[in-house]
């Protein structure tokens, strides 16, 4: 820690804060986060890792910032094995003292580890560590929270847009190069004749609907894939690596799942549901366009099916898109 009269030093840690709540998404917080501790700590290295919420499932870590060559195996280890009740730990390795402390990540299913390694820790210094993950704490709440649907408890669509952003920029050559039989999908679900059920019954029945949906979409996709609420009665769903002579199978087991549910009061209720590969090429904005033309290709044909666009194409059902979202003419 610099040797700085006190009120340099709670100048510092102001400032970090400041510069840390101004941070809108999780990666630049954590950015702001070990820029911040750097400042303040001279003599320290950080890092800071992605790592499974369950101790037992892997002591692998996936390094997020940080020198990977200068962090021990040893040490990632010890801080997966860590308790989450324990605010932070102290641990000697060789001649450096290492501080470690779990930190909730935004997306809840997932930790992260936060490291901090120099040659000692006075008291001072770790209260003002403990300071700023409370702060940096609270901050992910609050963007957990925003990014939350306030009626489904889904993701919204603010988060969606991050999430395609990230997801369609990161993963090109993941295990879809390896696995030819695996893919990544978009997928839009929309409740048929919904205008109709809030009509008839009510904005709160409409509400009711909209959960039922939401759980039965839950319940009935894997944990890793993603759920968002789009806007009013229309869904959008990220599948990755999927296999791809299975999709339609899953996206099938949704509609049914929801034609044969009986929705109190309303009773039957149904699904038309469009979906395009994501391809790791074609931007976000053209896979959603894909997407929502094969949906509303299910509502203009009958509704309560799904409808994939590459196959619609292949049909010469709809006419393609170029990657800038212009339509290709036959």
């Amino acid at each position: 820690m610099k040797t700085a009269p006190s009120t340099e030093l709670a100048h510092e840690v102001i400032q970090s804060i400041v510069t840390l709540t101004e941070q809108r998404d999780q990666r630049s917080l954590e950015h702001s986060l070990l820029t911040s501790l750097g400042e303040m700590l001279e003599s320290a290295e950080g890092w800071l890792l992605d790592i499974p919420a369950e101790p037992e499932a892997s002591v692998e870590g996936i390094l997020l910032h940080g020198r990977e060559a200068t962090l021990p195996q040893r040490i990632i280890e010890l801080g997966c094995a860590l308790p989450r009740s324990d605010s932070h730990r102290l641990i000697d390795l060789e001649d450096r003292r290492y501080l470690l402390a779990k930190l909730q990540d935004a997306e809840r299913d997932r930790l992260h580890l936060l490291v901090l390694a120099q040659a000692d820790w006075s008291e001072t210094e770790q209260q003002v560590v403990q300071g700023m993950i409370r702060v940096y704490q609270n901050f992910v709440s609050l963007l957990y929270d925003s990014e939350k649907d306030t009626l489904t408890g889904l993701y919204n669509r603010r988060k969606l847009e991050t999430k395609l952003a990230n997801f369609t920029g990161s993963r090109p050559q993941g295990r879809r190069q390896r696995d030819r039989g695996h893919a990544d999908y978009l997928a839009i679900l929309d409740l048929d004749r919904f205008k109709r059920i809030n009509d008839t019954f009510g904005h709160l029945i409409g509400d009711e609907v909209l959960l039922v949906f939401a759980n039965i979409m839950r319940r009935t996709l894997r944990d890793s894939d993603l759920i968002f609420r789009y806007g009013g009665e229309e869904f959008v769903a990220l599948l990755p690596e999927t296999a791809k002579d299975s999709i339609d199978d899953v996206l099938e087991r949704i509609r049914r799942n929801v034609e044969t549910h009986e929705f109190p009061l309303v009773g039957k209720v149904t699904v038309s549901i469009g979906f395009a590969c994501l391809d790791g090429l074609t931007s976000p904005l053209n896979v959603m366009a894909k997407a929502d033309r094969a949906l509303y290709y299910a509502k203009d044909h009958g509704r309560n099916q799904v409808r994939e666009f590459e196959q619609l194409v292949n049909q010469h059902l709809l006419e393609d898109l170029h990657r800038d979202g212009s339509i290709e003419l036959f």
